[in-house]
């Protein structure tokens, strides 16, 4: 079993709450709610029935996952996290396009891990070629 809160996923990807643009428990929260969208997207790809975040008041909530969970949880979660700094509060693209999102080397390992990792989840197994 692993707990998964806002702050260790920040922290895992060397992100601060100052990285979101909102005080500490703003930047926390809005990390909450894309650590729950990450959790609905993962039980309607995979019929789980992952619990979404609480058990603490906002910007202290956790989530209890299994060892199979974790990483698919986090790393969709770290996508999301980083699709919104990338954006920033403000919506604006400057000199940033999809090609160069695209052909991120961590884009695509994410990427991979959660399209295996939810195969994984439904009781799926493949072979990669």
């Amino acid at each position: 079993m692993a707990t998964i809160t806002a702050q260790t996923l920040l922290d895992r990807n060397n992100w601060a709450t100052t990285d979101i643009h909102a005080t500490a428990v703003t930047a926390l929260t809005r990390v909450e709610y894309l650590i729950d969208d990450a959790i609905d997207y993962i039980n309607g790809e995979a019929g789980t029935t992952i619990s979404n975040m609480g058990g603490g008041g906002a910007g202290s909530k956790t989530v209890t996952v299994t060892a199979a969970q974790a990483p698919i949880v986090r790393a969709l979660a770290a996508l999301l996290v980083r699709a919104y700094l990338d954006k920033g509060p403000n919506v604006g693209i400057g000199g940033l396009g999809v090609t160069a999102i695209i052909s991120d080397p961590q884009y695509k390992l994410h990427m991979m891990m959660i399209m295996q990792g939810i195969n994984r989840l439904r009781g799926r197994s493949f072979v990669r070629t």
